[in-house]
């Protein structure tokens, strides 16, 4: 008998990075990578939003790690692309609130909030 299902079984449109549900690759060496859309949390934030102080800060540690992914998706595509311009493509898409590709190192620890799995 097929199960009903109710709204609360209904997944949301914003969750966590599934690996089973990831298109996983294989690159260079060891390396296995998924690309996936994400949407950058507000609470992530740069060097220069933040106030100076040599105290650890997460706010800090969310947007270096989603500026990382979005420079490894667009490396892979230009060779010539820097992090800085992936820090002002982080910063857009957070104030915009719009998807932006991401490339997720399998084993980093690292756990967006993925809006779509891409091919």
């Amino acid at each position: 008998m097929p199960k009903q299902l109710n709204i609360f079984d209904v997944e949301p449109a914003i969750c966590e990075f599934d690996v089973m549900k990831a298109n996983v690759k294989k690159g260079t060496g060891r390396v296995t990578y998924a690309d996936v859309r994400v949407q950058i949390p507000r609470n992530a934030k740069g060097t220069d939003e933040l106030p100076r102080t040599t105290k650890q800060d997460d706010r800090y540690d969310i947007f270096e790690q989603y500026t990382m992914a979005i420079w490894r998706f667009q490396r892979a595509v230009d060779k010539l692309f820097n992090w800085e311009t992936a820090e002002e493509l982080c910063k857009a898409a957070r104030d915009k609130k719009e998807t932006i590709p991401v490339r997720i190192y399998l084993g980093s620890g690292f756990k967006p909030n993925v809006v779509e799995y891409m091919r």
